[in-house]
């Protein structure tokens, strides 16, 4: 049938004849041969359009259940996989696996690798923004859990310890160590003041808590850095994050590095930031063309992520990177937001050497609504490294920027209704 169609098209538009549409057909023999493999083919590729159609109800049925069971399989994998690493032969490693399931799922857990020898996590910046979830995540365990930061603060659960430590100070320093297990470094430098400069925090200060936990013999070091971070870069705050990482790993070999990509939360300096100037200004600047790709994590989970690094008994990775469940464009990630917020905003398209000279004149205030050298991150991609394990295989299912925005949205239109209804009264 489609031979005929073929030759009947081609005698149409060319205007030979019969003897010569055959004459020609007989010097294509490949091409004939192709043609008569097409029509053997024709009545499956039907019958697989419908089959497909079909089907597609049940893949994206499929699609959520493996997005629910899919943290529990990879547990099951790093389970066999762990028992394979000592040595066991795959039939006892199924073994092992079936005595954990028929016992509870703790069972499980401690079999994956919760390291009972973890007790005392030390956590410099434990007061921060990252810091402070941590501090909750590994509060909620057995261990105990010391905040150490240069202010005092109010410490969350009755495991955790808040202590004075000055990461500029070596006796300090130690102290904070002292008797720990485990040691995370969650500090970080956005504006740079006074003698806090971005060498002086996520280099030296960094090396020296390295270096400590190494002469103290820590067993597992934890040190956050993020995606970009590049040592050869003419930004002083991502050239200070690539140092950082090479100043941890020589002075604690086998330290552990997370870099997230930028964190998002109900009390960030980013989505809330966003959200409120979409709501309040009629035009809203684009960095450059939106085209920056940007993957959005959420805190809570890059916390998950850190505390389990700290539990498992396994050997983590060398380096993390830690991304959200999906990459947008700048603009993209604009649009996303005002969408799931009600708003339909104006994006105006706005030069780098603009957002820069702004940047400037913002960085004098006490809490600066923006930075250089946020601006400096924004002309790069920060998306996770396909060749980087990342949350998959900490067992940690990416959160959405979307469905907390929806939470977030929620919560705040619940206080401002009790607020109302506490005014009416």
């Amino acid at each position: 049938m489609l031979k005929h169609l073929l030759f009947d098209v081609l005698g149409h538009v060319s205007g030979l004849s019969d003897a010569q549409l055959e004459q020609i057909e007989q010097s294509l023999p490949a091409t004939r041969a192709l043609i008569d493999l097409l029509n053997k083919a024709h009545p499956v590729i039907e019958h697989a359009q419908t089959l497909y159609v079909e089907a597609q109800p049940l893949i994206d049925q499929a699609r959520k259940e493996w997005q629910t069971i899919g943290p529990a399989a990879q547990i099951l994998f790093d389970v066999i996989s762990h028992h394979l690493n000592k040595g066991s032969s795959p039939a006892e490693a199924t073994e092992a696996v079936r005595a954990a399931l028929s016992g509870s799922i703790k069972g499980v857990a401690q079999d994956r690798g919760m390291d009972p020898g973890m007790n005392r996590v030390t956590v410099f910046g434990g007061t921060g923004f990252v810091g402070r979830r941590i501090v909750r995540c590994l509060g909620d365990s057995t261990a105990t859990v010391r905040a150490a930061s240069r202010r005092t603060g109010r410490a969350e659960g009755d495991n955790v310890e808040q202590i004075v430590a000055d990461a500029h100070d070596e006796r300090s320093v130690e102290a904070a160590i002292a008797g720990a297990d485990g040691v995370v470094n969650a500090i970080s430098l956005y504006v740079e003041h006074g003698g806090d400069t971005f060498h002086s925090v996520h280099v030296e200060a960094a090396a020296r808590i390295a270096g400590a936990a190494r002469r103290a013999g820590i067993k597992r070091f934890v040190h956050l850095s993020g995606i970009g971070a590049d040592a050869t870069s003419s930004s002083p705050y991502i050239r200070s994050r690539g140092e950082g990482e090479a100043a941890v790993q020589a002075a604690f070999p086998g330290a552990v590095i997370v870099r997230p990509a930028v964190m998002f939360a109900p009390d960030d300096a980013f989505l809330t930031t966003i959200l409120g100037l979409l709501r309040t200004l009629p035009a809203y600047p684009l960095f450059g063309d939106g085209r920056t790709r940007l993957q959005p994590v959420y805190v809570d989970d890059v916390a998950a992520a850190i505390a389990n690094i700290l539990r498992q008994t396994q050997k983590p990775y060398p380096i993390y990177e830690l991304g959200g469940p999906r990459i947008y464009s700048y603009e993209e990630l604009l649009r996303t937001i005002a969408r799931t917020a009600g708003l339909r905003p104006v994006l105006v398209r706005t030069p780098f050497a603009l957002w820069d000279a702004v940047a400037s004149l913002a960085e004098v205030l006490p809490q600066p609504p923006l930075t250089r050298n946020q601006v400096e991150l924004m002309q790069i991609d920060t998306t996770a490294s396909d060749s980087r394990p990342g949350l998959g295989r900490l067992g940690i299912s990416p959160r959405s920027l979307e469905e907390e925005l929806k939470a977030m949205l929620k919560r705040t239109n619940v206080e401002t209704q009790d607020a109302r209804g506490i005014r009416a009264k």
